[in-house]
Parts: C-alpha cells; sequence; structure tokens
C-alpha cells in the first residue's frame, strides 16, 4: 500500500553564507569518485587511480534588499578572490571547509533579489544536529 503526500505549501529555507542570509528555495549537492582504469597485456583491467572530489553546493534563492543589497555583492565578491575557508549550516548538514566558487545576483528593483551560491568543500559532511 502506498500512500501519496500532498505538498502544498513550500517555505525557503534561511542559510547564513559568510554573515549573508539566503532564503533558499531550491539545494543542489553533488559529488563524484575519479577512477582511472588501464588494460593490462592479458586483457584484464586495473585501477591506476581512485580519489574522491570536492562536494558542490548550490543554493538558489533570494535575498532581500531593503536595506543594503551591495552587502551580498561585496561580501561575495571578497570571497571569491579569497582562500579563506568558511562552514555552511543548512537543513541538519555542516559543510566545512567551505569556498566560494561562483555567485550570481539579479535584482529586478523589487524587495528581493535572486541569487545563486556555488561553493565548493572537500571536507566530509556532517549532521550538525547531533543526531
Amino acid at each position: 500500500m502506498s500512500t501519496v503526500t500532498e505538498l502544498s505549501h513550500r517555505e525557503a529555507q534561511p542559510v547564513n553564507i559568510n554573515g549573508i542570509t539566503v532564503y533558499c528555495e531550491r539545494f543542489r549537492a553533488f559529488s563524484a569518485r575519479n577512477i582511472n582504469e588501464e588494460s593490462t597485456v592479458d586483457g584484464n583491467t586495473v585501477v591506476t587511480e581512485n580519489a574522491i572530489r570536492s562536494t558542490r553546493l548550490v543554493f538558489y534563492g533570494r535575498v532581500c534588499t531593503e536595506d543594503s543589497p551591495e552587502d551580498f555583492i561585496l561580501n561575495f565578491n571578497q570571497l571569491v578572490h579569497s582562500a579563506s575557508a568558511f562552514i555552511v549550516d543548512f537543513t541538519g548538514l555542516t559543510f566545512p571547509s567551505c569556498r566560494m566558487l561562483s555567485y550570481s545576483f539579479d535584482s529586478k528593483g523589487g524587495d528581493w533579489a535572486d541569487v545563486t551560491v556555488t561553493l565548493v568543500t572537500s571536507d566530509t559532511i556532517i549532521r550538525s544536529n547531533g543526531a
């Protein structure tokens, strides 16, 4: 027996990224492992490299532009140019040693601007709620 959950309302989840609150409406995380294979003389395969790649985190959402919209651009532009790492907590997960890969800020003149923030971390993601 299966049940269907009706989604009638979804709220943006706030995430603090280096002092700026982004109201995240969509989130994407992806990671991969790089495995290189070589053929042997007898026709078999051998793994010659096996390495984990960094995890990319993409936050799609909005920021409030009523007070100082330039703070978002100044803060995140500084992070793009910096090698400094920072911690991000989001929906019960802690992403340590994050670095800013890219951001976009799209203001249409209203109280909110659409933003996309891409971070990268090479550290293991952990639960932030202690469970």
